[in-house]
């Protein structure tokens, strides 16, 4: 082996000699990564107007019950939202207004969900569903479930009367409780449109509740011919229409068991014995659920 060749031969070592203690210089000190920081990682947000908790319909709303919440630019894009950056002073503007709709805690506030009780249009007029009417008729702890019939709750409307039959050329006064209007939404009861937290029921003198123009008509008449009592439907029923059960016309003067109405028939001992024959002996009572 000549010169060149020792040559070579020791110049490939030196060569394969650095670069593995270049190597492994590099795997005891690894590079270090720098963090990117928490101002460069934050994405662009807004602040939208949000409920602070949940919120039923009826109820007034506090400063408290309204705050601002992080959304990023795309979704506080939704139309409606209320943005701090244009308007500022939306919390004080709705304060003391009136929850039309149900809101939940997070929920971005809309202005069809809240009522402004300092417009024009008042509050009643506010929580109408478009094209219904609010009708207003007397009730009692009696004919109200105990003061138990809350504002937007669901009831049945009952007419209780007298009717004066002629069956088989005989005169029976009879007495007919029908239900004329079904799943109708209560409104307020006196002046109230919301229950009040510390109370479990709300008696009153007046019920006001929402019905179609030709529902109020009868809900008039029915006024007229007898006595109204309301019955509570459970909270499945919120969302049900309003409805008149068929066959229960309130002009309709014929019993269910056959015969015709006569508004002015001869009074006597066997009419009056055969009406209290016709009146249920037995009623069930209903106390504290049980």
């Amino acid at each position: 082996m000549n010169i060149r060749q020792i040559s070579i031969i020791g110049g490939a070592m030196l060569v394969a000699g650095g670069a593995f203690i270049w190597m492994r210089s590099q795997s005891a000190n690894p590079q270090v990564v720098q963090p990117v920081s928490a101002s460069d990682a934050k994405a662009e947000t807004v602040n939208v107007l949000v409920a602070k908790r949940d919120m039923v319909v009826g109820e007034r709303i506090s400063p408290s019950s309204l705050g601002w919440e992080a959304y990023t630019p795309t979704s506080a894009a939704t139309p409606g939202f209320f943005l701090q950056t244009k308007n500022p002073k939306a919390i004080e503007e709705f304060s003391n207004g009136i929850v039309r709709q149900a809101m939940v805690k997070g929920e971005p506030v809309l202005a069809s969900k809240i009522v402004d009780v300092d417009a024009k249009t008042g509050a009643m007029a506010a929580l109408l569903t478009p094209g219904m009417r609010a009708v207003s008729f007397p009730i009692s702890p009696e004919t109200a479930v105990a003061g138990f019939v809350l504002p937007n709750d669901r009831v049945d409307i009952l007419l209780t009367r007298e009717l004066q039959l002629t069956s088989n050329g005989q005169s029976v006064s009879k007495i007919v409780s029908t239900a004329i209007l079904e799943s109708v939404r209560v409104l307020a009861i006196d002046q109230a449109i919301s229950q009040d937290k510390d109370k479990t029921t709300m008696p009153g003198g007046v019920a006001t509740v929402e019905l179609s123009a030709s529902d109020s008509e009868k809900l008039r008449l029915a006024q007229k011919l007898g006595d109204l009592s309301l019955t509570l439907r459970g909270y499945s029923d919120a969302g049900a229409p309003t409805y008149s059960p068929p066959g229960t016309d309130v002009m309709n003067q014929t019993s269910s068991s056959g015969g015709s109405a006569d508004p002015k028939p001869p009074p006597s001992s066997q009419n009056v014995q055969q009406a209290a024959q016709a009146i249920p002996t037995a009623v069930k009572v209903y106390r504290g659920g049980q």
